[in-house]
């Protein structure tokens, strides 16, 4: 199996441009935004400007490659979500295909959060203060698996829609930070989203 080819975007403001447009490694970005992200004691406030100046590209690349800010920190937060993606097609996950419809639906809860738990810096970025985020390509997807298993549970189609978005916005991280800083510990917020998610699906709030 010939090796993955890595994905590249062409920097035309490198001081090598006047040889032909060279490229840039998407990667090498990604990864720049994330050490700033992790770094900074207010991620919501890194800029387009400080990402670009730590890959060392132009400005001008990151918007031609991702858009605006907002897409950048979508195709950061698509990468840091492919290996959850990949355990929601794999059978014998605990979010795979061959579990039963409405434990899937609180599995895949209760990994979102430990997914928002773990990145902190990440989420602060793109939600709090963000702009368009039911649009964002992550809460598209999550939501239609959420509104597609919610219909296999046994909900209406219109049901299965306003649920999935009332069940994510359990999740937003500007709750969980409210909620851990009234004192509620990680466990006891897991532990009410699991048990609520239960409750609405009609299942025993314990397993």
């Amino acid at each position: 199996m010939s090796p993955k080819k890595r994905t590249t975007i062409t920097d035309p403001q490198s001081e090598k441009a006047r040889r032909g447009r060279p490229t840039v490694p998407r990667d090498r970005i990604l990864g720049a935004a994330d050490e700033l992200l992790t770094a900074s004691t207010a991620p919501g406030a890194v800029t387009m400007d400080a990402i670009a100046a730590a890959a060392g590209v132009g400005k001008g690349t990151l918007f031609r490659a991702f858009g605006n800010r907002d897409g950048l920190l979508d195709a950061l937060f698509a990468a840091r979500l492919a290996p959850w993606r990949e355990e929601f097609h794999r059978a014998g996950s605990p979010i795979g295909p061959d579990v039963p419809a409405a434990e899937r639906v609180v599995s895949i809860l209760e990994q979102l959060l430990n997914f928002k738990l773990e990145n902190p810096a990440l989420l602060a970025a793109r939600e709090m203060n963000a702009t368009s985020l039911l649009s964002a390509p992550h809460y598209v997807w999550v939501h239609g698996v959420l509104r597609d298993l919610l219909e296999q549970a046994g909900f209406q189609a219109q049901s299965a829609e306003y649920t999935a978005h009332l069940l994510l916005g359990g999740l937003q991280v500007e709750l969980i930070t409210t909620l851990k800083a009234s004192g509620c510990s990680e466990a006891d917020i897991r532990h009410a989203l699991v048990s609520a998610a239960r409750r609405l699906l009609g299942m025993p709030a314990d397993a």
